[in-house]
């Protein structure tokens, strides 16, 4: 059986590099018990993964809803989802069970979980204040999270794995600290308990996700794609 060392030196330097301070002092740390319990129950990484998503989507819907408890448990549910989101990659790395779907899922798995919480959290300030141009916001602000993702997806593709990482690696661990698996998640349970009907905090969230988010994936598609057209003659100047 596989032991919690085991677990913690399965995760190799440029993923400790990589990751944001919430994720290296709070979420790897919890990760390991959760992740000795699934390879305990025999749980393959790839069904961690499907179970994260369960978790992302019905922390949505409760934090769509009114009321404290039901977003106080979907909040709390968004923050299980950042757990799960290291547990898959540690059972993969452990059992020596990482494949192409298995990234694939990962990938997709947050996706939804950043829709998920983005759109949600418009719904819960539209619910409390009435302000409909907020549910335009958060959607403006997923739009373009998914945006800079699929850029750096499709230049990944381009130029491959190394190069590409190695491009935007301080805006990935950037993103990394105050996103869905940083900050971001334990504020807003906090904002909930705090504020309740009087979503300020949340608004403030809001607000600056919209900044970085669409100000983030306007810098780094113009640095992809001068970094694509340095290596392409035909390619019009950015």
């Amino acid at each position: 059986m596989y032991t919690f060392k085991e677990i913690n030196d399965s995760l190799p330097e440029e993923k400790k590099r990589a990751d944001g301070l919430w994720t290296q002092f709070v979420l790897r740390p919890l990760a390991v018990p959760f992740t000795y319990v699934a390879l305990k129950l025999r749980l393959k990484a790839n069904t961690v993964s499907y179970l994260s998503v369960i978790f992302s989507i019905g922390g949505g819907v409760l934090f769509c809803m009114k009321g404290f408890w039901a977003p106080f448990w979907g909040a709390v549910m968004f923050n299980i989802f950042s757990i799960f989101d290291c547990v898959d990659g540690a059972v993969a790395r452990v059992t020596k069970t990482a494949s192409p779907w298995g990234g694939w899922a990962d990938a997709v798995m947050g996706f939804v979980a950043y829709c998920a919480m983005f759109l949600s959290m418009g719904v819960y300030i539209y619910l409390r204040t009435g302000w409909w141009w907020i549910l335009l916001i958060t959607g403006i602000t997923s739009s373009a999270n998914l945006l800079t993702r699929a850029s750096y997806q499709a230049y990944k593709n381009i130029v491959g794995k190394n190069r590409a990482e190695g491009a935007v690696s301080f805006e990935q661990k950037l993103a990394e600290t105050v996103g869905i698996t940083g900050f971001m998640t334990p504020l807003i349970l906090v904002f909930h308990c705090v504020w309740g009907q009087w979503p300020w905090g949340m608004l403030g969230v809001a607000a600056f996700n919209l900044a970085f988010y669409t100000g983030g994936c306007l810098l780094t598609i113009i640095k992809l794609a001068r970094k694509v057209g340095a290596h392409d003659p035909q390619a019009e100047p950015v």
